[in-house]
This record gives C-alpha cells, structure tokens and sequence, in this order.
C-alpha cells in the first residue's frame, strides 16, 4: 500500500502521521537488542528513511521452504521477542495508522506474515514493515501470523501444508511463543482479524484509488466465512 524506494543501503516510504511514533517505537526496540529490524534514520518532505534489512522477502505465491515447520517456530520466537521488548514503551500522545485494541498487552506489529520477514537460508533473520504497528493483545498477532503461515485459509495454495495438518501448525507456534492459548482461540481472533483486515482493505481502496485492494477484501471475508465453519465444526 505504500511508495517503497532503495537508495543504497536505506528505503524511502510514503510517511503519515503516525511516522514519528513508529520512529521512536523502532528505536526502543532496537534498546532493547531487537537489532534486526529496520532502524529509524529520519524523515524528509513526507518520506520516511529506514535502513535497509538484508534478506530474502518472500513473495507470492510463496515459495516450497517458506512453509517448512521451521518458519512457524523461528517466527513464533521471534514474535515473542519483539512483543516482549515493546513492554514499557511510552504511549502519551502516540499516533497509530492501525487503531489499537483491548487488551493492550504489546506493541502488536499487526501483519507479521512471511511477506514482512526477511531470510538467508530458509532462517529468518529480519521482520519489516512496522507502519502499521499499535497496542494490542499477543494473540492478536499469533493469530494473524498463524492465518498466513500455516495457513488458514480457504484456498490453499498447492504446495502448502492441508488443513488437516493445520491444528498441529497452530499448536507449534503456540509452543514456540510461550502461549497458553488454544487451537479455538487462535480460529476466534483470526476470524474477527480478518473482517476487519476486509474492512481496512476497503477504505484504504477508496483513499489511495486502489480497486486491486477490494480483491484482497473479498479473499479476507472468504477466509474468515471458512474459518467460521471450521471453528463450527470443532468438537
């Protein structure tokens, strides 16, 4: 959704508002020894310079490795790290592009997805895009990574694990986090995540005069419609 540029060993974006409190909430985590994240270089006539994170960022449709049981536990650590570092971090006069939710557990980085990850080797090594980031429950962003990772999708794509090994894929990102949550927690939240992810998609449509975005609307609300009757279905 946004206007991305490399120059040398930075990225220019389309800044917003809500910038200088992403800025300042990047920098924190970098305090905190989050170092593979992009750092925060400044902000010049409305672009945002970040330094550029090294690695391969998987695109769609994603590759064989991407859905290697690996990927669901390093993400999974790696998320509890970021969620972790983001305690204490001042939130008087914050700007958020995405609103935040209850409870305010974290920072949630609200679309920590492979397509936001960067790796060598089928390791990650990197997460980007923190622009979207605000308050929000741990869960909010386990079930969200768990949607596009495992996935839980409708459609899945053809080299990607079956939903019938979905509930096993769920319960190692649970494991590899550290979550008491459960395989009916995760389908709740992924659900509701997703309508409002169709809801996002479609108001963004109108204000950036992108109509690609309301395909994307269309996919959320299918897969939460699914998503829906798994959940039914569970025993």
């Amino acid at each position: 959704m946004n206007s991305v540029q490399r120059d040398g060993e930075s990225v220019l974006r389309n800044a917003g508002p809500w910038t200088p409190t992403v800025h300042r909430y990047l920098q924190y985590l970098r305090r905190a020894g989050i170092d593979w994240i992009p750092q925060a270089l400044g902000e010049d006539a409305g672009r945002e310079r970040l330094s550029f994170v090294p690695g391969e960022v998987p695109m769609y449709p994603l590759p064989d490795w991407v859905w290697h049981d690996s990927v669901l536990a390093e993400g999974a650590r790696k998320l509890r790290r970021l969620h972790d570092a983001s305690i204490g971090f001042g939130t008087d006069g914050a700007v958020w592009q995405s609103p935040a939710k209850v409870p305010a557990e974290v920072i949630c980085h609200n679309d920590f997805a492979p397509h936001n990850l960067a790796f060598h080797d089928g390791r990650m090594t990197g997460a980007i895009d923190f622009d979207m980031c605000s308050p929000g429950p741990r869960l909010w962003d386990l079930a969200y990574f768990a949607t596009r990772a495992v996935p839980l999708t409708r459609d899945t794509p053809s080299n990607a694990p079956a939903m019938d090994r979905a509930r096993e894929r769920v319960q190692l990102i649970l494991d590899a986090y550290g979550s008491d949550a459960g395989w009916d927690d995760v389908l709740r939240v992924a659900i509701i995540r997703l309508w409002d992810l169709a809801e996002f998609s479609r108001a963004k449509a109108v204000e950036l005069g992108k109509p690609e975005l309301d395909a994307d609307a269309d996919m959320y609300e299918r897969d939460a419609e699914f998503l829906a009757s798994e959940r039914d279905l569970s025993p």
